[in-house]
């Protein structure tokens, strides 16, 4: 079956599109006024969209992703239909040129305002301010970015094919000066040079895998400084930071051993020595990354695991302050709470507060169905710990048949429902 790195890429994303969309119809009738809770009035819109409901929101989602799904499938399946790889390779490019020229494309045609909202949100996260407010949509995006991660080192082998086919001499070896009887050799080494370029990322590939999460940090360390010193806010911020940072070891880590095991550098007596010491510290980076992650999303981003006496498991690192500080913080028109200060909202769909609430949830929970929680704690933890499979070099998931596609699938899932309830627990504070 043909379905090579590049189109793997697209599907992944458009995968995590319709699962955006699927979360804000979900939230939407449940109640949910997602536009004030994600903040999104500090993003860019028209006059048209100031009183669209968040059924226009959900519905232009599904139908930009809806639209980029069908040209990358007609891509797909013109490359399937021809076994030329020249042919594929520029059906290809021809097909991301379009999805990026629909994307940008200045006119209020096809879903402009959530176009338009999208690029902002990239702009802001990718922009190095240490002053601009951070919204929970800044928030939510860098996130998702962060399970994409793996995805920004494909994309770097897909332009590097796509240059090897724009430019080919540029990825040639240069073997011209070579003369007489050594014209089979040369011709033999230039083809694997040929064959063996755009196979693998290497160190750039490793430091784009990186960028996602020097993002998030970058939110972290501003949310840092605008919170008053000492606090129970500054506190989790710093201790979020720490978090994203602990990703960077594990990340350098699984390249080295990469580097080792496959690529056969360091083939010297010590190579066996320094790919256990660099498992070792792996084992310990991935480990601490995995369960402090884990727990940061049930005590934080979920604000679950409460007990009855009002203690709750986020108290381990940042407990609440008795008297709140004087937020320090620029502060915005709309913010999470106001996304309950509806009229129209029925008691049905208010979160409901009791005392003798489930153990390891909360007080205050939207969903009556407490299953739903439990399922969300359980898969989370497997799938974060399934992760680590993408970057073990023991375990050459890149090996299998799209095994690293149906894990990077796999962790959209996670993020889908991180997303859900990151959000649930905004509106049930």
């Amino acid at each position: 079956m043909y379905f090579p790195a590049a189109f793997q890429v697209l599907f992944l994303a458009l995968l995590a599109a319709f699962g955006w969309g699927m979360n804000l119809r979900l939230l939407s009738r449940a109640g949910v006024k997602v536009r004030p809770v994600l903040q999104l009035a500090q993003l860019p819109t028209t006059h048209a969209d100031i009183d669209w409901v968040d059924d226009g929101l959900y519905g232009n989602v599904f139908r930009l992703a809806a639209v980029l799904s069908g040209i990358a499938s007609i891509g797909w399946i013109l490359c399937a239909m021809t076994r030329d790889p020249a042919i594929q390779t520029a059906i290809t490019l021809l097909t991301y040129i379009v999805i990026i020229f629909v994307l940008v494309v200045p006119r209020r045609i096809l879903c402009y305002t959530v176009r338009r909202q999208f690029l902002g949100l990239l702009a802001r996260i990718v922009k190095p301010s240490m002053t601009d407010p951070v919204c929970l949509a800044d928030v939510v995006m860098a996130d998702i970015l962060t399970s994409c991660a793996r995805m920004f080192a494909d994309l770097f082998l897909v332009g590097c094919q796509f240059g090897k086919f724009i430019w080919p001499k540029r990825f040639g070896a240069d073997l011209s000066a070579s003369q007489g009887g050594l014209s089979a050799l040369v011709q033999f080494v230039r083809d694997r040079h040929e064959q063996d370029a755009c196979t693998s990322s290497g160190m750039t590939g490793m430091l784009l895998v990186c960028v996602p999460y020097g993002f998030r940090l970058r939110q972290c360390i501003n949310e840092y400084l605008k919170a008053a010193p000492g606090s129970s806010d500054a506190r989790r911020h710093m201790a979020n930071a720490i978090k994203y940072a602990s990703s960077f070891p594990v990340i350098a880590l699984s390249a080295t051993q990469r580097q080792v095991t496959v690529d056969g550098i360091m083939e010297t007596k010590y190579s066996d020595w320094a790919l256990h010491a660099a498992f070792g510290l792996w084992v310990a980076a991935v480990g601490f990354n995995s369960l402090y992650s884990f727990y940061w999303d049930v005590a934080f981003d979920w604000n679950l695991g409460h007990s009855s006496s009002g203690w709750k498991i986020s108290d381990l690192i940042a407990p609440v302050d008795d008297k709140p500080p004087v937020d320090m913080s620029d502060t915005f028109v709309e913010s999470p709470a106001d996304a309950l200060q509806d009229d129209t909202l029925s008691e049905s769909t208010l979160p409901s507060t009791r005392r003798d609430f489930p153990w390891m949830l909360r007080p205050c929970l939207r969903f009556a169905s407490h299953k739903l929680y439990y399922i969300a704690m359980a898969l989370d933890f497997l799938l974060r710990v399934a992760w680590t499979m993408k970057l073990s070099s023991y375990i050459q998931i890149d090996t299998m048949a799209y095994g690293a596609f149906w894990l990077n699938a796999l962790e959209i899932y996670r993020r889908w429902q991180w997303s859900f309830l990151r959000i649930e627990k905004e509106t049930a504070l």
